[in-house]
């Protein structure tokens, strides 16, 4: 309720006491007129009075809500200057905001296409360090087998040397034994007696072959002749048809042959 409301309940609040004493007065009036009309005549006065009095206040209350109206006016329009100042901050703060996601959504996609980059570079320097463990373990053996392949060049170097000087001295021995044999009229073909060996049978043919754990390493020639025997019994005569490094195939001699000749026999070069 505004204050000019206040003022008017009042007023009618006022009236309707003075009415009503007006009325209690009437009433009592019927006594003495006269006494009774003097003090309505008084009251009327008094009420009067007491309405001008009231309608002076009411000026003045009138005059107070129009200056607090005024003040309310302007306080309002300040109010209302202050809330587009606001709503133009706030929209200007919102537009900011606006510009300032647009460029987190951009750093968040950087940062994303950063990552994943990064990732791509890491699992390439991942390869690349496991490219070049394995070329350093490579040019490790690489260099391991140089130097074990520098140690056996060195070696057979000293072996080639060897055997060259080796090779030179044989050629000497040969050219004096080729002399020796030139003077005693021997030559490749000339059949020499086989050396003191013995070995045994490895198998046995059923074309009258048999091959012998004697070779070329052991002085056999084509041609020798071996003795067979098997726990002090003599088997027959064997003669060499080929001759290898380490065994030979021989042909037994049927008319040696004093038994069936196995495998394990013993043979010899000569007989004791």
């Amino acid at each position: 309720m505004t204050l000019l409301g206040k003022v008017f309940t009042g007023l009618v609040f006022l009236l309707s006491v003075i009415f009503f004493s007006l009325s209690v007065a009437v009433n009592a009036s019927h006594i003495n007129q006269k006494v009774e009309a003097e003090k309505f005549q008084k009251q009327a006065s008094d009420a009067k009075q007491r309405n001008t009095q009231l309608t002076g206040l009411l000026e003045v209350y009138k005059n107070e809500l129009a200056i607090e109206q005024v003040a309310r006016r302007s306080a309002l329009a300040a109010l209302q200057t202050q809330l587009q100042q606001t709503q133009q901050e706030l929209e200007a703060q919102e537009l900011d905001l606006s510009n300032l996601q647009s460029a987190h959504t951009a750093l968040v996609q950087t940062e994303q296409a950063t990552q994943q980059e990064l990732e791509a570079k890491t699992a390439d320097n991942e390869l690349l360090r496991r490219q070049i463990k394995s070329t350093r373990e490579d040019r490790n053996q690489i260099f391991q087998r140089l130097v074990t392949a520098k140690d056996q060049f060195n070696r057979l170097q000293g072996i080639y040397q060897s055997l060259a000087e080796r090779e030179q001295q044989l050629a000497e021995d040969y050219t004096a034994a080729k002399e020796k044999l030139d003077i005693l009229d021997i030559g490749p073909d000339t059949l020499l007696e086989a050396p003191p060996v013995n070995g045994k049978v490895l198998a046995v043919a059923t074309d009258g072959l048999v091959e012998v754990s004697l070779g070329r390493d052991d002085g056999m020639r084509e041609g020798f002749t071996l003795e067979v025997h098997r726990g002090g019994q003599y088997l027959g005569r064997l003669k060499l048809r080929k001759v290898r490094d380490d065994k030979s195939v021989a042909e037994i001699l049927t008319g040696y042959q004093k038994g069936y000749i196995r495998e394990g026999d013993r043979v010899d070069s000569r007989l004791y």
